[in-house]
């Protein structure tokens, strides 16, 4: 049976311990739009927004939730090697040069591109997915979320360009 990750957020005494609990499940957790809203809920219950003296540690806490669950949806065929990479890719803007280089590296022969292609594919029906959440405090922090995903993999695949000059400038992400 499949977590839910809203179950694992309030079991979880902190933003590191639930991101070891959602790492740990490889991927295999539910995450439709029904999913993510319960995952909001218990988000918002944690730490309720208001409309004036809004806390924006809080708000950015929201968004790192958000992107600690779809990237780990967006990795999970992935790998092991390809998944810690990628992992790093998908956080780190700076890391996505030694990420690349690392992933060619790698002695499977596999090109890097078609991982890219992978979890673009991902991050698109995830992204229909957050377009079914009804429109509100949940939907906001989704949206927030999986904003920073599409730069991230807008510089992955600037950066694999450089060694795959075919890959096209729209392949792929939205």
């Amino acid at each position: 049976m499949q977590e839910c990750v809203a179950d694992l957020f309030r079991k979880g005494k902190d933003l590191e311990s639930f991101r070891k609990a959602v790492v740990a499940l490889n991927g295999d957790f539910s995450f439709d739009s029904d999913s993510m809203v319960r995952l909001g809920k218990a988000y918002l219950e944690r730490y309720p927004d208001r409309v004036q003296d809004r806390n924006m540690e809080e708000v950015r806490l929201g968004y790192t939730l958000v992107r600690i669950c779809i990237v780990e949806r967006l990795i999970r065929s992935l790998d092991r090697d390809r998944r810690e990479l990628f992992r790093r890719i998908l956080s780190d803007a700076a890391a996505v040069p030694a990420c690349v280089d690392a992933l060619f590296a790698l002695p499977d022969g596999r090109s890097p591109a078609l991982d890219y292609r992978v979890v673009a594919a991902e991050l698109a029906a995830i992204r229909n997915d957050i377009d079914r959440i009804p429109k509100g405090m949940v939907k906001e922090r989704f949206m927030g979320g999986v904003s920073s995903l599409y730069n991230l993999l807008y510089l992955l695949r600037r950066h694999l360009a450089q060694h795959i000059p075919d890959l096209q400038a729209g392949d792929g992400a939205r």
